[in-house]
């Protein structure tokens, strides 16, 4: 079997070579950290998420309905973990709304919105 040629490395500048084609181990870490800033730079919803109303809304959710809404009405106790919006803030529902939040477990949150995605 051939072996492979080495590639460089894809960090701009970095004469480092790779046996598969990516990053460096000096550089791999870089480029994640990098892609996620230039995508806070365009998503809103970033902004929204990371604000001082928000995080105390969250907080005070979490607190006064600490079980995942969903698991608990199949009779399974699961931590929340994480607030939802019921209707999507894309599909009109108001975000800070509390009739429009409900708490779920990271599995039911990522469940229903894979489900809300592919329905549209």
């Amino acid at each position: 079997m051939p072996i492979k040629a080495p590639t460089p490395c894809r960090h701009p500048g970095c004469p480092a070579t790779v046996s598969e084609p990516g990053y460096c181990e000096q550089h791999k870490g870089v480029s994640h950290r990098d892609y996620g800033r230039a995508r806070r730079g365009f998503d809103i919803e970033v902004t929204f998420y990371q604000s001082t109303r928000w995080r105390a809304l969250r907080a005070t959710v979490l607190r006064e309905q600490p079980l995942c809404r969903l698991c608990h009405e199949q009779g399974v106790l699961q931590a929340a973990k994480v607030v939802d919006h019921i209707t999507p803030i894309k599909q009109g529902g108001a975000r800070f709304d509390r009739s429009n939040l409900q708490s779920l477990c990271v599995s039911c949150h990522n469940a229903k919105t894979a489900k809300e995605r592919s329905s549209g």
